[in-house]
């Protein structure tokens, strides 16, 4: 039976050689495990337990078992993760080859410094030193490793592109593993051990793992560029698909209203014709009906056939949720700006008014809207009702609240104001939400 002391320190070392990594691996998918948080932990935890069994078998059992326990330790590693989580194979092998990496550089610098600093028990297996000196780097990584990881990569994991991407992605920390371990482990007459003692290959690594990182770095940013991308395409597809729908509906509010006036008119002459009669139930039943039917003054907000209809399209909205509306635009026909970037404007301005309006609760709720011409300026705001509490990215862009990310609403306004060499400026106070827009005549 080996000492308490030695068992300590095998279960010590493989703790610290395995949770912090495949935490640090499971993190980017913690909303996408394949089974509960209950089962993923009680597997997390029998995988633990055969780690430290393993530990114990190469350090109390006589024999060269190093080399086995590894690979065995690795593939069960890998099934456990790849069962867990559910994702696209490409991108949870990626983050499996980076965090391996990065484990890599933590274990043979540990083993390094133990052999500077307890160059005595630096040759033998699992000592004290070594999860000491293992611990500190792990402490010295925790922070800045876990902040890229949640800031920068894990984002990018969670965007849904169109998953041909992974396919190839994982190639990358492949190569950096292939590059590493061929340049570390290609002379034969070098134990692991003595590799691991030569500070210039700790250097090495460091230096390689730094250089992957900046290459992880930029591929999540291509890839939150591409989903961004993708998104406002999308949302202005939306928005030209609604710009439609609000012209054939304005046309249907047109010949509806023709058709009013034709029967309005049969009504009056029949009322004309009753009058002389004696049938004053159905002069009554004639006058009931006439007063049923709506009002025939159409109501137009300005000479801009584009922005009319989306202005058109949300009075009646605000109206079907008790909100009040009120509208002074003078915008002409013909101007600078064209239909469609006028349309996904005011599409964007008022649909993000209306659904703000519908989280108040209070009454008094209103949207008011102001447009016009001003010199070669044309200028727009669009101020609602709004409690809450805005929230920006480092970029300064607002964050959406009624999903992940950046206010796809929003972005687009800025980049209409932004072609039209003007600017958006958005901002709450005193129980509103103002949004104030300017665009400019080349």
């Amino acid at each position: 039976m080996p000492p308490v002391s030695r068992i300590i320190e095998v279960t010590l070392y493989s703790l610290l050689n395995f949770l912090p990594f495949l935490a640090l691996a499971l993190y980017p998918f913690r909303h996408s495990l394949r089974f509960s948080k209950g089962v993923t932990v009680a597997l997390f935890g029998l995988l633990t337990v055969i780690q430290i069994l393993l530990g114990a078998w190469v350090c109390f059992i006589p024999g060269t078992h190093g080399s086995i326990a590894s690979a065995v330790s690795t593939l069960l590693y890998g099934m456990f993760y790849f069962l867990a989580v559910k994702k696209h194979f490409g991108k949870t092998l990626f983050i499996l080859l980076m965090i391996s990496n990065l484990a890599n550089l933590t274990v043979i610098s540990a083993k390094c410094l133990e052999g500077i600093f307890f160059p005595a028990l630096a040759t033998q297996n699992y000592r004290w030193s070594f999860s000491l000196m293992l611990f500190t780097i792990e402490i010295v990584l925790a922070v800045p490793v876990f902040l890229y990881m949640k800031s920068i990569f894990t984002p990018a994991v969670e965007k849904e592109p169109s998953g041909f991407e992974w396919k190839f992605l994982w190639l990358i920390p492949a190569t950096f593993y292939l590059v590493w371990y061929s340049a570390m482990y290609s002379v034969i007459s070098r134990s692991a051990l003595e590799i691991a003692l030569q500070p210039k290959n700790s250097v090495f690594l460091f230096v390689i793992n730094v250089g992957a990182f900046l290459i992880y770095y930029v591929v999540a940013r291509l890839i939150l560029e591409q989903s961004k991308t993708l998104e406002l395409q999308e949302k202005n597809h939306q928005l030209t698909m609604q710009a439609v729908q609000y012209e054939n509906l304005q046309k249907k509010i047109e010949d509806a209203r023709r058709v009013k006036h034709d029967v309005r008119h049969h009504i009056l002459l029949m009322q004309e014709y009753l009058n002389s009669g004696e049938l004053e139930a159905l002069r009554e039943y004639l006058s009931r009906y006439s007063e049923s039917l709506p009002d025939d003054s159409l109501v137009r907000f300005c000479e801009n056939n584009a922005a009319n209809t989306l202005l058109l399209y949300f009075a009646q909205q605000a109206k079907d949720h008790g909100i009040d509306y009120i509208v002074k635009a003078q915008i002409p026909k013909d101007f600078f700006i064209s239909d469609t970037d006028i349309s996904a404007l005011f599409g964007n301005l008022l649909e993000n008014a209306l659904d703000a309006c519908k989280e108040e609760k209070e009454d008094g709720r209103k949207i008011i809207v102001r447009a016009g011409m001003t010199g070669g300026s044309f200028c727009a705001t669009v101020d609602n009702t709004f409690t809450g509490s805005l929230r920006y990215t480092g970029d300064g862009d607002l964050i959406s609240t009624k999903h992940k990310g950046h206010g796809l609403g929003t972005q687009s306004v800025k980049i209409i104001a932004e072609k039209y060499h003007g600017i958006c400026r958005l901002e709450s106070r005193d129980g509103m939400f103002f949004a104030s827009v300017m665009c400019q005549r080349e």
